[in-house]
């Protein structure tokens, strides 16, 4: 609503929902402006999952651009901020937080909402058809759970854009992985995190003369200084990408597409230690730890995950099959960049369990 109030400059508005299309909206007063928007706008399009945007005729000249997070939880919002990233140009991208989940943002705009501007928004927000405003259980398609009355804005440039849609979007395929994209090889806590896995996986073992598999290995940032501590290590990733980049780190030798099922199915690879790295919440059915070719599981997740998923399967299903063998905090919860000077988290901090095979 803010940006619409700004009647000196057009705005080029991506409209969620209706196949990519764009409308520009010129210089004119609040009320002329949000008229003409709920005009264009129309009925929502659920034709598909466009592949870029439909500049309107005027997009062309200096019009600042208004789009979604490419974050936001909501798929679709998230799908135009990620098209406006792409179609801008280099044009300014103004983005709203939105409906972000545990993310924060370098907010650059924030614009409280006077009693003028909001009544104008809750207005428009009531003249839209009723279903773009009913969640049907789930949140609603227009506004966040607030329609909040401070809106904020923040910038990103393409490669931010891509990459913040890769890290809740990626199963869809849509973006290419960017380079290390959960900061393992950057990030101080992950880091952390990683060097602490590494002494209790060498200390637990205690020695050199092991012979561990990991599954999804992910780029080899554990893989590799686990190998420096002389433990052999067999790393298997069914990610393509993930793969050629694992590749590349360690060379191609000894790498497989396995996933932890299929490790468990075919038992090609028995080793004194399996090490499941952050993957649990991967997992279908825990229960395919059964399969593996081992009687040492060493485990690692956040201590939610722990509390919640994997110690009630081990002290349960898993009970006659495995039994505790000790338990390490190797990395508190922290507050961390997602990317690097935009979005931010706090990431869940990591605990260590061991499982023997009765």
């Amino acid at each position: 609503m803010s940006i619409l109030d700004s009647p000196e400059e057009n705005v080029c508005v991506v409209l969620t929902g209706h196949g990519g299309r764009t409308v520009t909206l010129p210089p004119e007063e609040l009320d002329a402006r949000v008229a003409r928007l709920l005009r264009e706008a129309g009925p929502v399009d659920t034709g598909g999952t466009p592949d870029s945007l439909e500049l309107s005729p005027s997009a062309e000249y200096g019009s600042v651009w208004w789009a979604h997070n490419p974050a936001d939880w909501r798929g679709p919002q998230a799908r135009s901020g990620l098209l406006a990233a792409r179609a801008a140009g280099g044009r300014p991208v103004r983005y709203a937080v939105g409906h972000a989940g545990h993310s924060q943002f370098a907010v650059d705009r924030a614009h409280p909402l006077d009693g003028r501007l909001l009544g104008a928004k809750l207005d428009a927000l009531n003249r839209l058809p009723p279903e773009l405003l009913s969640g049907d259980g789930e949140q609603p398609r227009v506004i966040t759970a607030t329609a909040p009355s401070c809106e904020q804005f923040f910038s990103l440039d393409p490669q931010q854009a891509e990459h913040l849609y890769y890290l809740l979007y990626a199963p869809l395929g849509q973006v290419e992985v960017p380079p290390d994209p959960w900061g393992l090889d950057t990030s101080a806590y992950e880091r952390e995190r990683l060097s602490a896995t590494c002494r209790w996986v060498r200390e637990t073992l205690g020695g050199t003369g092991f012979t561990v598999v990991e599954p999804g290995a992910c780029e080899g940032a554990l893989t590799a200084p686990l190998r420096e501590t002389g433990l052999t290590v067999i790393p298997t990733e069914p990610h393509d990408e993930f793969r050629r980049r694992l590749s590349g780190r360690l060379g191609p030798a000894g790498i497989t597409a396995d996933t932890v099922e299929e490790l468990a199915e075919k038992r090609h690879l028995p080793a004194d230690a399996y090490l499941l790295a952050e993957i649990f919440y991967y997992l279908e059915d825990i229960s395919v730890v059964d399969g593996l070719p081992t009687d040492l599981l060493l485990v690692t997740s956040s201590p939610e995950f722990i509390e919640s998923s994997v110690r009630p399967w081990f002290s349960g299903p898993g009970k006659g099959k495995w039994r505790p063998d000790g338990q390490r905090t190797l990395v508190p919860p922290r507050m961390d960049f997602l990317v690097d000077g935009v979005a931010y988290q706090r990431k869940r901090g990591s605990v260590g369990l061991v499982y023997r095979r009765i």
